[in-house]
């Protein structure tokens, strides 16, 4: 990534480990840092004051700043996305107690490689991994970018960032 960390590399650190995994070949180990990577830009971004995201932050992350490219067929929608993180990490399958519910979000499958697919018949979405780690890293950069521009969620950002998780190098 070409950020100047000025303060941020936990957020670097977050994308060289999903790319880490991905150039490994350990795609479901990058799906799911990617979701805590969301987790992670939802409670960088959430109100001052409030000591943990939500599901009504993570949703509006994922609304304001992921992307899908405009060829895909499928867009991302915060609801989703989020019923797709709670049944892969939290039971490593596709289905959530959201997806129980009266109008259900749509069910994500995962492949490699490929742009997203939807099923309209049956709710599916395959999500293309390779596709999904490209858009998080797009939408991270439109996040600091917007922080660079914008004082109060810089604030928020900053108030924040220190208490994330960082891995140093010691040498010697």
């Amino acid at each position: 990534m070409k950020y100047d960390a000025g303060g941020y590399t936990p957020i670097i650190q977050i994308m060289n480990e999903i790319h880490k995994a991905k150039d490994a070949g350990a795609t479901t180990a990058a799906l799911a840092m990617v979701y805590i990577g969301i987790d992670t830009m939802a409670f960088l971004a959430c109100a001052i004051g409030q000591q943990k995201q939500d599901r009504a932050d993570f949703i509006a992350w994922v609304d304001r700043y992921l992307k899908a490219d405009i060829a895909s067929e499928y867009q991302y929608e915060g609801l989703d996305v989020y019923a797709g993180r709670c049944a892969f990490l939290h039971t490593y399958g596709s289905i959530s107690d959201l997806h129980r519910k009266e109008k259900p979000p749509r069910i994500f499958g995962y492949t490699d490689t490929g742009r997203h697919r939807k099923r309209d018949a049956d709710g599916l979405v395959l999500i293309s991994i390779a596709f999904l780690v490209h858009d998080f890293r797009a939408a991270i950069k439109m996040f600091l970018g917007e922080a660079s521009q914008n004082a109060d969620l810089k604030q928020k950002i900053d108030s924040r960032i220190g208490s994330l998780h960082f891995t140093s190098r010691i040498e010697g």
